[in-house]
């Protein structure tokens, strides 16, 4: 068992814990956002994504998702609806931070523990924008033709600005995309950056001269000893 486990890093544990409140802080707040500007609603709609579900912008007197579902029926689009890794959102967040807390409470000898643990970090939030944009391919290219206006084929950007005839929106990732990514750093790069700091003070020259003495003092007092 020793090939395997040793003690427990507190650096490590530490940086997990802090990785792990970020990541569970990102359920709790929109993850992206969507402005629409229509010759309609000239002041614009706004739709914010959690990772599990799409809401209204709070300060709106619009009902903003079924009003930009309504204009999405009128160009052919397909409505906005919760899709199935919205349903896994919660549980896959909840399943890498309980693997990550019981984990980082052991040291593992196997170094692509950890690994696996940061590629999981990382993995959330580069596959929530690789999706997001994939699906917004697909909205966008399974237009009906037979729409009251026929916009053809185009790709909404998952950020950024996207103009259709006479419609404007402005895409961007939220709060809860940056505390993903911030997880993702805390847990990758803080417990390198404690070993390469231990490194170089331990390599300093006035820590050797301060190990050359304590030796030398080592020496002395077991020779006066004798």
């Amino acid at each position: 068992m020793n090939k395997i486990f040793g003690k427990p890093d507190l650096t490590w544990i530490v940086s997990a814990v802090i990785a792990c409140a970020l990541l569970a802080s990102s359920a709790l707040v929109p993850l992206w956002k969507m402005e629409l500007v229509a010759p309609q609603y000239p002041e614009g709609l706004v739709m914010k994504a959690f990772g599990y579900k799409f809401v209204d912008d709070p300060g709106s007197r619009y009902d903003d998702v079924r009003e930009i579902n309504g204009l999405n029926h009128y160009i052919g689009m397909k409505p906005i609806e919760e899709v199935f890794e919205m349903q896994m959102f919660l549980p896959g967040l909840a399943a890498l931070i309980v693997g990550t807390l019981v984990l980082s409470f052991v040291k593992w000898r196997r170094t692509w523990v950890r690994g696996v643990l940061i590629a999981g970090f990382w993995f959330i939030p580069l596959f929530f924008l690789a999706d997001l944009q994939a699906w917004l391919y697909y909205y966008g290219h399974t237009m009906d033709p037979e729409a009251a206006l026929n916009t053809g084929d185009f790709t909404p950007k998952v950020i950024g600005t996207t103009k259709v005839w006479n419609f404007h929106s402005e895409n961007s990732v939220d709060i809860g995309f940056w505390l993903m990514v911030m997880a993702a750093l805390v847990i990758t790069f803080v417990p390198l950056s404690v070993r390469l700091f231990r490194r170089l003070r331990a390599a300093s020259p006035s820590n050797r001269r301060a190990e050359t003495a304590g030796r030398a003092a080592s020496v002395g007092s077991m020779s006066g000893a004798r």
